[in-house]
This record gives C-alpha cells, sequence and structure tokens, in this order.
C-alpha cells in the first residue's frame, strides 16, 4: 500500500548540511518540473539536526535561567550574579574566533559546547568573585576601606592572588581538550567531539583574559558607592545630575532588572509548556472515516490531513443517529512498512473531556502511505478497524 519511493544517498564534502541541502533545493526546484504526485524530501542527518535544534530552542534558555538561579542562590546578590555573568559574553568572543579560524560551522554540537562553556564560565566567574570579596572584607575589617586608593589596593591584592590560581584552571581545561580537538577525523565520533571541544577551549582563553582585566574594574565601580571618602575621582558629569534616575531608584535597579529576566523567562516557559500541553482546537474536516459495527469513526488533524512529522489527531466516535458516544480505552497507532526498515507510531489516545472524542499524537517519521489501525474496548464493547492513510 506504501509509495514506490527511491533513496539517493549523498556524500558531502562540507560540513554544512543545512547550507548544503538550502542550495541544493534551490537548484534542483529550477531545473527539475516534478510530475504531479512526485516530490523530493531530505531525511537522514539534515532531519535529525531540525529536529534537534528545535530542542535547543528550548533547552538554551531554561539552561540560562537555572545557571541564574543557581548563582543568585550563592550570591544571594542580583548585582553580584549579573557580574559573574559577565563572563559568558567574554567567551563568546573566542568561542566565535576559533570557530571561525578552524572553519567549523554552527551544529548542535557547537551549541552543546557554548552550553558546557556557559557552566564553566559561571564556575570561574564565581571563584574571581569570592577572591575580590575577600580581599574587600579583609580590608574592611582592618579599618582600611576608606578612600578610592584603598579600594584599589584592595581589588589588586584580591585579582593577583586569583592569576595563578585562574591559570591553572584555564591550563587544566585547555591541556584537557586540545586533544580531542586535533584528534584525527577518521577515529569514530571525531567530528562531532572536535566541535564540542573547540568552542570550549577558545571561550575559557578569552574568559580568562578578559575576567581578569575586566572584573576588577567592574568590581571597583559597584565598590566605590560603599567608601565614605570618594574624592579621588570627581570628573565633571557627562549627564545633567537632574536627568538622572534617584538614588533609590539606582540602588533598585538590578533587582528590578533580574525581577524582569526572570519574569520573561517564566513566560517563556509557561507559554512552551501551555503550548505543548494545550492541543489547537480542530475544526477542520475529517480526513478518513471507517464503520464499525453500528459506529462512525472519524480522523481529523488541523493541516486536515496526516503531516510528516508530529501530528495531533481528533478521533470521534458516533453512533447510527449521529451523536457522540464514549467507548472507553482507545489505542491508536500507525506503522509502514518497507523493505529493511519498520517505522511505527501512536499509543494510547487520550480524553479530551467530551464524550466520544479522544486525542493522540502519533508521528510520521516520512512522507507516503501509512497504514493505521484504531482499537478500542469499553461500554459499546470491543472492536477494532483499519484505515489507509497519507502524510505529505
Amino acid at each position: 500500500n506504501g509509495k514506490l519511493v527511491g533513496f539517493v544517498f549523498v556524500d558531502i564534502t562540507t560540513s554544512d548540511i543545512d547550507g548544503y541541502v538550502r542550495e541544493a533545493s534551490q537548484r534542483l526546484g529550477q531545473s527539475i518540473q516534478y510530475p504531479p504526485g512526485y516530490y523530493i524530501q531530505w531525511a537522514g542527518q539534515f532531519q535529525y539536526m531540525k529536529e534537534a535544534w528545535q530542542r535547543l530552542k528550548v533547552v538554551i534558555p531554561f539552561t540560562l535561567l537555572i545557571i541564574f538561579v543557581l548563582l543568585y542562590m550563592n550570591t544571594r546578590s542580583v548585582t553580584k550574579t549579573f557580574i559573574v555573568l559577565l563572563a559568558v559574553p567574554f567567551s563568546l568572543v573566542g568561542a566565535f574566533w576559533l570557530l571561525w579560524l578552524l572553519g567549523y560551522n554552527m551544529s548542535v554540537a557547537v551549541a552543546v559546547g557554548l552550553i558546557a562553556l556557559a557552566g564553566l564560565d559561571a564556575e570561574t566567574g564565581v571563584v574571581m568573585l569570592l577572591y575580590l570579596d575577600h580581599a574587600w572584607e579583609k580590608f574592611r575589617a582592618e579599618k582600611r576601606m576608606n578612600n578610592m586608593r584603598d579600594l584599589h589596593d584592595a581589588v589588586t591584592e584580591g585579582a593577583v592572588q586569583r592569576i595563578r590560581p585562574k591559570i591553572m584552571t584555564v591550563c587544566a581545561i585547555v591541556f584537557g581538550l586540545l586533544p580531542i580537538m586535533w584528534s584525527p577525523a577518521t577515529q569514530a565520533g571525531a567530528d562531532v567531539m572536535k566541535r564540542i571541544a573547540t568552542p570550549m577551549i577558545g571561550g575559557v582563553v578569552t574568559s580568562a583574559i578578559l575576567e581578569l582585566l575586566i572584573y576588577p574594574v567592574i568590581y571597583v565601580i559597584w565598590r566605590r558607592r560603599e567608601l565614605p571618602d570618594r574624592t579621588e575621582e570627581k570628573p565633571a558629569p557627562i549627564v545633567p545630575p537632574a536627568l538622572l534616575p534617584s538614588q533609590r531608584v539606582r540602588h533598585h535597579l538590578p533587582r528590578i532588572i533580574a525581577t524582569i529576566l526572570i519574569a520573561i523567562g517564566l513566560i517563556y516557559g509557561a507559554s512552551f509548556v501551555w503550548h505543548k500541553a494545550s492541543a489547537k482546537k480542530i475544526t477542520s474536516p475529517p480526513f478518513a472515516t471507517q464503520t464499525v459495527n453500528d459506529l462512525t469513526i472519524k480522523l481529523m488533524a488541523p493541516a486536515g490531513q496526516l503531516q510528516k512529522g508530529d501530528n495531533n489527531v481528533l478521533i470521534e466516535f458516533r453512533d447510527s443517529d449521529g451523536q457522540l458516544v464514549d467507548v472507553g480505552d482507545v489505542n491508536f497507532t500507525i506503522d509502514m512498512n518497507m523493505p529493511g526498515m519498520a517505522m511505527r507510531g501512536g499509543g494510547p489516545a487520550q480524553k479530551t473531556g467530551t464524550a466520544g472524542e479522544y486525542r493522540a499524537k502519533v508521528k510520521a517519521d516520512m512522507a507516503g502511505d501509512w497504514n493505521a489501525k484504531i482499537s478500542f474496548g469499553g461500554p459499546r464493547g470491543k472492536g477494532e478497524t483499519n484505515f489507509s492513510l497519507s502524510a505529505r
């Protein structure tokens, strides 16, 4: 019952699979006129990459939100948390430069490396801030934190103490990942591991340099407002004082920004969960109908028919009078038997809250003709029927 399918296996010399598919699709569309009923579909690594990118669009924002929350729980300060997170853009500079130098394109493996790099940045940033805080508290305990010169001395002492541990950390990470980045391409899994290690190496190097240079400056700017004497720095204000926010607003500004960011993250997560949990109202006409005993079974989908990929299918059971009736437990499965492979999907259907309506989630791994089977058992007895469906 399946359509005739011709597989064309392509070995490409470039690592930019997405770019290759876009260019090849454009050229095929310009040079080939497909007869009715014929179409072309890309599968393999390209299909897996697209599915992985859809997952990463959710994973990356939640990863950053989790890092922010954990840092805040550790520092108990929104300002300190933002200072630590400054290491992330510092590291991205080196990560993307090294990717560009080695000719690597954005891929799922590179994204995994960037996620791991964000965790390393948070760890090294916390330690750097810890050394600066220790120096600050030491000078305050000794009654030596009175003016800007004292603050400079404290920050210098804390930053200098961090140089050797920072170099040791960077060397351990770099020398541990260099064999992976330089591994021969003929080794199993080398293509993936090289792209994970590359952004981590480049990012750790630039993050270390910029943390040692910029963190102390930011720390001085932040701590100087707590000094009793700030006479060393009295430059003419660029912005008139009347246009500046009040001291109270400036004091609470980091918390306001953090609250806004957390709210955005929660809204993003809630909207994602809502869209996943609540299926769209299906109003399209049935794309398949079968009769079992005195029951009429109708299948409906938002797109009007089965689509390649994930599908939400609404199943209706109606009696001879056209009324919706509850049939108990419903199971909906699809399968495509091809030479050398068997693809299946589906499972138990869920009740929608309306008697006689069920919702099932099935995934058609490729376009073509599929065999569907519905079985049920409950107040109306047991029964099953088969459908011939076409996924596009």
